[in-house]
C-alpha cells in the first residue's frame, strides 16, 4: 500500500528527471500487517476496536484483499529502496488514514458500500466462536 499522493510525487519527479526504469513504489516506510492497518485507522478515527483473528476462508476475497496466503508471502514482498532513492516520499500511515477519513467525511455522500455489513461480521464472529470450542 502506498499513499497515492506519494506515488504521484514520484511519478512527476521521474518524468521531470527523464528517469526510466522500474520502481517498486510501495509503502508505508515501516511495514505493517492488516491488523496494524486496522488499528491505525481505528486510532485516527477515535474508535476502540478488538481485532479478532478469523480463518481467511471465513470471508470471500472481495472483503479482505490484503489477507495474505502464507506460502505466497515472500514472493509478494517488494523493496522500495530504488523508489525511495529516486524521491518517493513516505507519508506516515496515520497521516494517510487521517486524510482519507477527512476526505470521506467531507464528500457529503452516503458511506462507501464496501466491506462487511454488521450482519456479515456477526455471522463470521459466531462461526469463529463455534469452531474455537
Amino acid at each position: 500500500m502506498v499513499d497515492s499522493r506519494d506515488l504521484a510525487r514520484l511519478v512527476v519527479r521521474l518524468l521531470r528527471d527523464d528517469r526510466p526504469g522500474a520502481f517498486h513504489a510501495v509503502g508505508p516506510a515501516e511495514p505493517t500487517t492488516l491488523g496494524g492497518l486496522i488499528a491505525a485507522c481505528a486510532e485516527v478515527a477515535g474508535s476502540e476496536i478488538e481485532i479478532v483473528p478469523v480463518p481467511p476462508e471465513s470471508a470471500p476475497p472481495p472483503f479482505f484483499p490484503l489477507v495474505r496466503a502464507e506460502p505466497l508471502w515472500p514472493g509478494q514482498q517488494r523493496d522500495p529502496a530504488r523508489a525511495r532513492a529516486a524521491g518517493l516520499p513516505a507519508t506516515p500511515l496515520a497521516v494517510t488514514a487521517a486524510d482519507v477519513l477527512a476526505w470521506d467525511r467531507a464528500r457529503g455522500e452516503p458511506p462507501l458500500g464496501h466491506g462487511f455489513t454488521p450482519e456479515d461480521e456477526a455471522r463470521v464472529l459466531a462461526e469463529t466462536d463455534r469452531s474455537a470450542r
